[in-house]
């Protein structure tokens, strides 16, 4: 039953974050005031690397305008659909003092449904793919947009996060999820000391032809610990089998400064592994703090 309750909150979540961009539809008129979380902002940023214009969502932890402390930052990759949900079971768990306070860092595109997916294409791809086809689209993708936005966040996103608000410098946690997931695993083998916790759910690493497979033998080394957790669920096929197999060939090349957990969740599908996965993952990268 509490797993079940604590679904039911998080889709809950996700799906008002994610209708956050679309034309309001007012039963009552054009006066009835949106739906908005709770202790949130939003700020714009535009990226030199390419030209986008960032929406942010910020999610402060509870008591942050009472106190002086600083606190870990969790960047969020595809806010639209993930930042009412992490940022919910990120205040549950704190609750439970299960992790730290946290300072939620959405990355967003403030657009339409359709336009988000091809800018999170582009964005969360490390290479061009242009004979991609999803969902028997006439006109692909965009995609190999990786380095790019990885440049926006260490250059201008986390400088001015640090800047803006009481970070814990240093201490800098990445989640994603499916390109996401794909995203964190091409930063976490080409930059990887730009986040010191990675939580990444049903990476994409099918994308062009295992690209990310080939990279693992040459991967930077990181200089400082990292924790990771990857999980996909068992019912999405060839994501969680790639998953594993990806996770072998890391172990492979062992590394002392990376703590790798890995999971497969029972009886969870590509859309429904939110709740658990996690859940599950920001008790483990935060598992050291109280």
């Amino acid at each position: 039953m509490t797993t079940l309750l604590m679904y039911l909150a998080v889709t809950f979540c996700t799906v008002t974050s994610a209708h956050a961009a679309d034309p309001p539809h007012h039963l009552d008129g054009p006066d009835a005031p949106p739906v908005t979380l709770a202790n949130t902002e939003t700020r714009q940023l535009r990226a030199t690397s390419n030209g986008q214009l960032y929406q942010l969502k910020i999610k402060f932890p509870r008591g942050y305008e009472t106190e002086t402390a600083h606190y870990p930052v969790l960047y969020v990759t595809d806010a639209e659909t993930n930042f009412g949900a992490v940022s919910y079971i990120v205040q549950r768990l704190t609750k439970d003092h299960l992790i730290p306070k946290v300072l939620v860092v959405g990355i967003a595109y403030d657009t339409d449904y359709r336009n988000f997916y091809r800018l999170r294409s582009r964005d969360l791809t490390p290479t061009e793919d242009p004979d991609l086809r999803i969902g028997g689209r006439a006109v692909a993708d965009p995609t190999g947009g990786a380095n790019a936005f990885c440049d926006f966040i260490e250059d201008q996103l986390v400088p001015f996060i640090d800047r803006k608000y009481r970070t814990k410098k240093g201490d800098r946690a990445l989640y994603g999820h499916s390109y996401g997931g794909l995203f964190g695993c091409h930063v976490l083998l080409s930059r990887p000391d730009l986040f010191q916790r990675y939580l990444l759910l049903s990476p994409s690493l099918w994308f062009d032809d295992r690209v990310m497979f080939d990279r693992i033998e040459s991967a930077i080394r990181p200089t400082a610990p990292l924790v990771v957790y990857l999980a996909s669920g068992e019912l999405e096929g060839r994501i969680d089998d790639l998953q594993v197999r990806f996770v072998e060939l890391l172990n492979n090349h062992p590394h002392p400064q990376i703590e790798l957990t890995s999971e497969v969740l029972e009886n969870e599908t590509h859309r429904t592994i939110f709740g658990r996965g996690i859940t599950n993952g920001l008790r483990r990268i935060y598992a050291e703090q109280p």
